[in-house]
């Protein structure tokens, strides 16, 4: 709740009162150079004309403030509390919001939209310092059929199972998104394109060690093609160009590892 009346433009905390000098919202506001105090009397004295917002349901609390703001001058009792849930549900709210902005519905993935964001960022860092950088983008094999013969709830499966593996795969500090459809994008920050391509070909053997089973018994094995590719910085050129260019020439590698009989890597060292 503290940061959220930090964020509110309309709301400036000055000052945080707890008798115990390590509660959780001390610690916090300390942390966010808000002054703290451990008695009332003076922390409203010494901030006098405010509003005290008074969540310990003490009577006694509200009695120190009156003498000091006057009745308007404090918000307890029943009042705090529905202000503290309109408050907590308004955070859950932001956050759920914030998450939907990122996140792919199904997968729970990051999204088309915050990986291009991740990826501008990530080579504006890798062409300015010289750091190495790669991109995956992945496409399931024959994902179609799996639609046609057992429905959209089936391939929903299928995408939700392999996402989990890779991202039991992944790095940290890698960044997976679902790029739409059947197709998934990894960006490989500080990473060249043969160890990129390694990484990818790790992913494929995990992916195919393990099949997805259906309420029926039946087993599908699942595999991918995938392009690699690494960043070369050239003279001249902005990162959107780099952006382009390597989305372009990824998209390239994966089609050649369709066409080279599916479940293949294509791009890093066997360019």
């Amino acid at each position: 709740m503290l940061e959220m009346l930090c964020d509110e433009s309309l709301t400036d905390v000055v000052a945080v009162v707890d008798h115990n000098s390590d509660a959780p919202g001390i610690v916090q506001a300390k942390a966010m150079g808000i002054p703290i105090y451990t008695d009332v009397e003076k922390a409203l004295i010494a901030n006098a004309p405010c509003v005290a917002f008074n969540l310990t349901n003490n009577e006694m609390v509200e009695e120190i403030a009156y003498g000091v703001l006057g009745a308007g001058g404090v918000i307890g009792g029943l009042e705090a509390r529905l202000l503290w849930r309109m408050v907590t549900d308004l955070k859950d709210a932001k956050k759920d919001l914030e998450y939907q902005a990122t996140h792919d519905a199904l997968t729970g993935l990051y999204n088309r939209r915050y990986v291009m964001d991740q990826l501008h960022r990530e080579l504006s860092q890798a062409i300015r310092y010289g750091f190495e950088c790669s991109l995956v983008l992945i496409d399931l094999d024959h994902f179609k059929r799996v639609n046609d013969t057992y429905g959209h709830t089936v391939g929903d499966l299928v995408l939700k199972q392999v996402s989990s593996e890779l991202q039991k795969n992944v790095r940290t500090a890698d960044v997976l998104g679902r790029w739409g459809g059947e197709e998934f994008i990894v960006l490989l920050p500080h990473t060249n394109e043969v160890d990129a391509r390694a990484a990818t070909q790790q992913w494929l053997d995990r992916v195919q060690k393990v099949p997805v089973t259906l309420a029926n018994g039946e087993v599908l094995e699942i595999s991918f093609s995938a392009g690699v590719v690494g960043l070369r910085v050239k003279d001249g050129g902005s990162v959107q160009q780099y952006i382009e260019a390597l989305l372009e020439k990824v998209d390239r590698y994966l089609y050649e590892a369709k066409d080279c009989g599916r479940a293949c890597v294509v791009g890093g060292s066997n360019e």
